[in-house]
């Protein structure tokens, strides 16, 4: 299953935002991941990164195993997960490990994890009108590849 593979990827970056906090507040396994931890700003977008990227995954996480259920094509599933994960990889490392401020980071990491839960519920929706038999939803289904 496709959804396997990128909770895996998913779940493995989330434990390292987690070992980050782990780092940031004192445990000494990570001190090689504890700069910046006696800057209040620091600690509080690491913590920030840690939380965003829990507060959106799941619930992407829930479409895209739905969608392919449904059997959306392969290649379609790879590209929403992808656009997702590449938003979620760019606003966690920014707010979790970089010490500074990028603009083009916060657009790329929140488009693309907007861009993916958007794509994903469309389809969702989609599948769902097609199940009514409706020859318009049918024909924007088949648009998809």
């Amino acid at each position: 299953m496709i959804t396997q593979f990128y909770i895996s990827v998913a779940v493995g970056f989330y434990l390292l935002l987690t070992i980050r906090i782990f780092g940031i507040r004192g445990n000494p396994l990570f001190w090689w991941l504890s700069y910046g931890k006696d800057n209040e700003e620091i600690v509080q977008r690491a913590v920030r990164g840690h939380g965003n990227f829990i507060e959106y995954t799941p619930l992407f996480f829930i479409m895209f195993f739905l969608l392919e259920y449904m059997g959306t094509p392969e290649t379609t599933l790879h590209t929403v997960a992808i656009i997702f994960l590449i938003g979620r990889l760019s606003h966690g490392l920014l707010f979790s490990f970089l010490t500074f401020k990028s603009f083009a980071l916060r657009a790329i990491g929140m488009t693309g994890t907007l861009l993916g839960l958007f794509l994903a519920a469309f389809m969702n929706f989609i599948h769902y009108m097609v199940s009514f038999h409706w020859p318009i939803f049918i024909k924007v289904l088949n648009f998809f590849p």
